[in-house]
């Protein structure tokens, strides 16, 4: 919280210690206010679970509704992001499902290039598990030669 505040004053400003004590002590007090008007309006909805649509009802009822449109916008951009990072985690997981390497099969690839280093015959990086089997398929053949 300090470094929030920080940011809004200027950065030539010096703020004393017990200036910014009082500062994050009005913050306390300040979510403190809008938490509890949110929680009676939480309940007055008959809602065991808070919503962000309380908070900005909490704020209308409080008079800082120039807060609202700030808010709301916030609201939207994280909504967004978070939509974002759920479809980013279904591409990644995606991915795995269709050919890459398992864990296991990462692991057991890692340590035979360390061995294939070691002896010197170290092969280039194989970046899926089509192109692994067709390695091992390869090193089958050389080995039975």
């Amino acid at each position: 919280m300090a470094q929030k505040i920080r940011e809004a004053f200027p950065a030539e400003l010096r703020v004393a210690g017990t200036t910014m004590d009082l500062m994050i002590e009005c913050c306390t007090e300040f979510i403190q206010l809008v938490t509890s008007e949110a929680n009676e309006i939480c309940a007055a909805d008959n809602k065991a679970t808070m919503n962000p649509e309380h908070i900005i009802k909490a704020l209308q009822q409080l008079e800082f509704s120039e807060f609202e449109d700030e808010l709301t916008e916030l609201l939207e951009q994280f909504k967004q992001e978070n939509k974002d990072a759920g479809k980013q985690k279904r591409e990644r997981k995606k991915r795995k499902d269709d050919g890459s390497l398992t864990e296991a099969e990462a692991i057991a690839l890692q340590q035979q290039l360390f061995n294939q280093a070691k002896e010197g015959t170290a092969a280039p990086a194989i970046p899926d598990a089509a192109a692994l089997a067709e390695y091992q398929r390869k090193q089958q053949q050389d080995q039975q030669l």
